[in-house]
C-alpha cells in the first residue's frame, strides 16, 4: 500500500487509483477503511457503479443483511439494468422471508430477460412462499397466480422437475375442480416421466415425491 502511494503520488486524487486502494483494503478484511475510500469516491463521483456495487458486497461480506439492501436498493435506483443486482437483492430478502420484495425483484429480472425460465420460476416460488403466509394472516391468496408462472416456466423449459413439483403444490393448495384434477394428474405423470430418467436412484426418490404430493 506505501508503495502504492509512492509509484503514483502524482495520480493522488484520481478515483482509479482509489479503487484499487479501497480493493486492497478489502483483501485484507480492512472493511471500514475501504468503505470511507468508497464513500469519497461517491462524493466525486455519486453514480459510480463501481464503489456503489462494492460497498455492498462489503455489507455483504460483513453480515450485515440490511446494510446490503440498502447499499444494493442505492445502486439499483442508479442502474435498473443490473440482473445480478437484482437476483442477489431477492436472494437477501428471501433469507429475510420478505417475499413481497422477493417478488418485486423477480418481476424486474424477468423485465430484463422474460424468456429466461429460471425468473419465471423464482417469481413463482416467492408467489408460493407469500401465498404461504398470506393464509396465515387469511389475506389474499396470490398462489392461483404462482400456478400460472410455474405453468410459464414449464412452456420455456419443459419437463423441469421443480417447475412441476411447484405446480402440483399450488393444485393442492387450491380449490379441486375437474380442470385442476386434471392438471396434477399429468404433473404426477410427468413427475413420474423425470425421475425414471434418474435410473434405480430416482424411482426410489419418486416413491417419497409422490407420497408427499398426495397428503
Amino acid at each position: 500500500y506505501t508503495r502504492l502511494d509512492g509509484k503514483f503520488k502524482k495520480a493522488e486524487g484520481s478515483i482509479r487509483l482509489d479503487r484499487l486502494k479501497a480493493r486492497i483494503r478489502e483483501f485484507r478484511g480492512e472493511y471500514d477503511r475501504a468503505t470511507k475510500i468508497y464513500q469519497s469516491i461517491l462524493r466525486r463521483d455519486e453514480a459510480n457503479k463501481h464503489a456503489l456495487r462494492r460497498l455492498a458486497c462489503i455489507a455483504k461480506a460483513k453480515g450485515d443483511s440490511s446494510g446490503t439492501v440498502d447499499a444494493l436498493n442505492r445502486y439499483l435506483k442508479i442502474f435498473p439494468g443490473d440482473l445480478e443486482g437484482w437476483l442477489e437483492l431477492a436472494e437477501i430478502y428471501t433469507s429475510l422471508e420478505r417475499y413481497e420484495y422477493v417478488k418485486f425483484c423477480c418481476e424486474e429480472a424477468i423485465l430484463i430477460e422474460p424468456h429466461d425460465y429460471r425468473f419465471q420460476l423464482l417469481y413463482a416460488d416467492a408467489l408460493y412462499s407469500l401465498g404461504q403466509q398470506k393464509r396465515k394472516a387469511n389475506a389474499k391468496d396470490p398462489i392461483e397466480t404462482a400456478k400460472t408462472y410455474y405453468i410459464q416456466a414449464l412452456e420455456l423449459c419443459p419437463g423441469n422437475v421443480r417447475a412441476l413439483l411447484g405446480l402440483a403444490m399450488c393444485i393442492r393448495c387450491l380449490k379441486l375442480t375437474p380442470q385442476t384434477q386434471k392438471l396434477f394428474e399429468w404433473t404426477e405423470r410427468e413427475v413420474t416421466k423425470a425421475y425414471a430418467k434418474a435410473g434405480s436412484g430416482g424411482r426410489n426418490m419418486l416413491q417419497y415425491v409422490l407420497k408427499a404430493l398426495r397428503q
